[in-house]
């Protein structure tokens, strides 16, 4: 995990030439750096960035697996959204003021840390450079950027839907530790997991469309049934 791989020539490093070793200790610094005291995402991103934009995006999808965390959705994937996009362009990303303004909670904050970190110790007992032409290449590139776009939008839609968090945020951070540890094969199951994410809302939306026309029908019925009777 220590050789950098080429530049892609446009000045900018690639998500796979920040490379985090290891992912879980960076994360845990920030419960050192936070004091006990709530941090804004901009604080957040001025400590993570030195080590690489795709740190944050870990941190950014971590608490969508994580029940009971309210008011995070929208900026969260936003941010994510955003990351990616500047990903998918090989730019350096720029977060809105709005976005970088959101405070999040030390007790929040040490929530998301933990599990994050652990399950990152975990997945790095499980990772290796492999399939390296999907990490590698201004296309790899720009194709993870494009999976981490798709999943931070996902997120970022306030959907009343079960699992459909789970699905986009192990995509993320599937996608994430797969080009930090340059692991094709994690990358690969990202964008797998991206693509189920899109299929399972499509199915909820195909099977809603034919089941809210059955119960306006059997409420319709009902509703007779009581008015002829009272």
């Amino acid at each position: 995990m220590s050789d950098k791989p080429e530049s892609t020539g446009t000045g900018h490093p690639t998500p796979a030439e920040e490379v985090l070793e290891p992912v879980s200790a960076d994360l845990r610094a920030l419960i050192t750096v936070a004091n006990g005291q709530p941090m804004s995402l901009g604080e957040i991103e001025q400590h993570l960035k030195d080590r690489g934009y795709a740190l944050l995006v870990l941190f950014l999808a971590a608490p969508f697996l994580i029940p009971n965390i309210p008011g995070l959705s929208v900026p969260f994937g936003v941010a994510i959204a955003l990351i990616g996009l500047a990903f998918m362009l090989r730019r350096r990303p720029r977060l809105p003021a709005f976005v970088l303004r959101k405070k999040v909670e030390f007790a929040t904050l040490q929530k998301v840390i933990t599990f994050a970190s652990r399950l990152m110790a975990r997945l790095e007992l499980h990772m290796k450079p492999r399939l390296s032409f999907l990490v590698a290449g201004p296309v790899m590139t720009s194709l993870f950027g494009l999976g981490i776009v798709s999943a931070g939008f996902f997120l970022a839609l306030p959907l009343p839907i079960p699992l459909t968090n789970t699905l986009p945020a192990f995509s993320i951070i599937f996608l994430i530790t797969g080009i930090l540890c340059r692991d094709g094969l994690m990358i690969l199951a990202g964008h797998i997991l991206a693509v189920a994410s899109w299929a399972y809302l499509g199915v909820w939306i195909y099977f809603g469309a034919r089941l809210l026309p059955w119960l306006h029908a059997r409420w319709d019925a009902l509703w007779n049934w009581v008015r002829h009777w009272f």
